[in-house]
């Protein structure tokens, strides 16, 4: 039987705390202390009900976690950078890369199982090289592509981080999965959650010589996904092979990916012909296409329903939105962080968008590449 008092919660990092219920630490002083002098694992109340529940019962603070992490990063000189394969646009930011570029990273590009089963390890591993040297302008000496719902590339990643020695810092946007790739390739007991803001403290970890310590998701505001409640977002998620839709519409025709994304299009240099386009987006998220006036200027009637997200009532008038035109060219594609991404088949396409004002839609060369005609 342990007697040893518990500081920290194993499965969040945060202090351990009585007084303020809802809030990151806290677990009832009895249940505290009647787990301890049971000798009994202790853990918040928040992260016992995420692993029992799955039911979050508090947000992490966003000016806390980005003033942690400014003073964490200051004390390591090795770095591993997890982003999600999907939503690269979304989760690769660059201006957390260039605060590293003096320092040892190791990028993990992470859910290679929501891909298309077409696109092959190395072809991802290729592109990523292409598109992360453009972005930051250097070329990654260490990409690992992994997938801890198939195990795909972690004993390798494992290997590899087990003689790297010394310490290092996991970084990562919220929901890319740094903790269950940690839980899976250190076997710890890490609270894992498709929640954003699950871990609020550094908790560390150790495989072979290497300390290996994780950090909060960094909170950022300009996916689309981050417009919706945790609930929402969790629901949304990619858990597997994301959907894809083939397009070929009239101009006057109006896509909706989701409620909150209106897509129109035309090809740029033959007016004639009709372009033809694949959206990929999460399993969860919903296309539909019509004309009708009354459904295009009035889709909050359908949120929930025939369009996901927002996963039910939603507030739409508190946004602000703005219209985009781009070209992309058959070799490109179109990436709206947060939600999906569209792979053009016959183009060039011009897009007119419209999108909430913080989502920025970005053109990037296309990982789906099309067929060569011979």
């Amino acid at each position: 039987m342990r007697k040893e008092m518990v500081e920290t919660c194993p499965g969040c990092g945060a202090k351990i705390q009585f007084e303020h219920p809802g809030k990151p630490g806290f677990i009832p002083q009895d249940v505290y202390q009647r787990k301890l002098d049971a000798g009994e694992e202790i853990v918040c109340q928040r992260c016992f009900r995420l692993k029992n529940y799955k039911i979050l019962t508090s947000e992490a603070d966003e000016e806390e976690i980005q003033r942690f992490l400014s003073v964490a990063i200051r004390d390591f000189e090795k770095f591993v950078y997890v982003f999600d394969v999907f939503d690269f646009e979304g989760t690769f930011r660059p201006e957390i890369v260039k605060l590293l570029e003096r320092q040892e990273v190791v990028f993990v590009a992470n859910k290679f199982d929501t891909l298309p089963k077409t696109v092959s390890g190395s072809q991802l591993k290729s592109w990523l090289l292409e598109v992360i040297g453009k972005s930051v302008g250097i070329r990654p000496s260490q990409i690992f592509i992994t997938s801890t719902k198939n195990g795909y590339g972690l004993s390798k990643l494992g290997d590899f981080l087990s003689g790297w020695g010394g310490k290092a810092l996991i970084l990562g946007v919220t929901n890319v999965g740094k903790s269950s790739l940690l839980q899976v390739i250190t076997s710890s007991k890490v609270t894992v959650s498709p929640y954003p803001g699950t871990t609020i403290g550094l908790i560390e970890h150790r495989i072979g010589t290497l300390r290996l310590f994780d950090t909060p998701g960094i909170i950022v505001s300009d996916r689309l996904i981050d417009l919706f409640d945790p609930q929402c977002q969790a629901q949304i998620l990619a858990k597997g092979e994301v959907s894809r839709k083939t397009f070929k519409p009239f101009p006057e025709e109006v896509i909706f990916v989701g409620g909150l994304v209106k897509i129109q299009s035309t090809l740029a240099s033959q007016p004639d012909l009709r372009p033809i386009f694949q959206i990929f987006a999460p399993e969860q998220v919903t296309f539909h296409k019509t004309k009708n006036p009354e459904f295009i200027n009035h889709p909050e009637k359908h949120f929930g329903r025939l369009l996901i997200p927002p996963c039910g009532r939603f507030d739409v008038s508190r946004l602000n939105f703005k219209q985009v035109e781009i070209i992309v060219k058959e070799e490109e594609e179109l990436s709206i962080p947060g939600l999906c991404w569209i792979n053009v088949k016959r183009g060039p396409v011009r897009f007119t968008l419209n999108v909430p004002e913080n989502v920025e839609p970005k053109v990037r060369p296309a990982l789906m590449k099309p067929k060569r005609k011979v």
